[in-house]
């Protein structure tokens, strides 16, 4: 559960804030409007309509304040939300999806913080080889595949011989939630580039034809922490 809303309930606080207070606010300037009317420019003023515009005004008051007090956790929440775990928004009509650029954009930027306070994805360790091409420009380059990849880190190094992305990754535990477009998985959160003692010497050297790409922009599996 997300601080306690389970995902029935968050469905619940969307039609309330996205559709029902919409509602709520067309009736009610449409009643203050008719009430001021009647009050300002009606030399014979009728007391039910009057009664009738004052009753509407008041339902749709205190209709939002109960909303408001029982669905109250969801804005914050809601607020917190992005591509990055959730691939729709709620609109008055029904849900927006985001489009696949969107998607990986946010996708890129971690945001572990509030996915841990959530408590409905749980974090399971990461790995994966590279190999270590050098230091340069406050930067660790380094070659996964054919392509040659830079990251402004300061690299861990480590007994062994293998160089290695280390991070986490976060699977939904709570399926119900999948089914409001929380997504299974997110992308691989990068947490230290680890290098081996032996290759801490190394200083990376241009290669002739090969432009290294910014590792946060140049592929889609690894996010960054959001100041890198």
């Amino acid at each position: 559960m997300i601080g306690m809303i389970s995902a029935e309930l968050w469905q619940q606080s969307e039609f309330f804030y996205y559709t029902l207070v919409p509602i709520l606010i067309v009736f009610g300037l449409i009643a203050v409007l008719g009430l001021m009317i009647l009050l300002l420019y009606q030399e014979n003023r009728h007391p039910k309509a009057i009664a009738v515009l004052v009753g509407l005004i008041l339902i749709c008051g205190v209709g939002f304040l109960i909303g408001d007090h029982l669905f109250h956790s969801f804005k914050e929440l809601n607020g917190q939300v992005t591509p990055s775990i959730r691939d729709r928004e709620k609109r008055f009509g029904g849900y927006k999806y985001y489009d696949r650029d969107t998607m990986s954009v946010y996708q890129r930027i971690q945001m572990d913080e509030t996915i841990d306070a959530w408590g409905i994805y749980q974090a399971e360790p990461v790995s994966q080889a590279i190999t270590f091409l050098g230091l340069a420009h406050d930067s660790v380059y380094f070659k996964i595949g054919g392509q040659v990849y830079y990251a402004r880190m300061s690299p861990t190094f480590v007994e062994g011989e293998t160089a290695a992305l280390k991070g986490i990754q976060y699977h939904l535990i709570d399926p119900s939630y999948e089914k409001i477009g929380f997504l299974t998985e997110t992308n691989q959160y990068l947490e230290e580039i680890q290098i081996p003692e032996s290759q801490a010497h190394m200083v990376f050297e241009p290669i002739d034809s090969v432009k290294p790409q910014e590792f946060g922009k140049g592929q889609s599996v690894w996010a960054l922490p959001k100041d890198k």
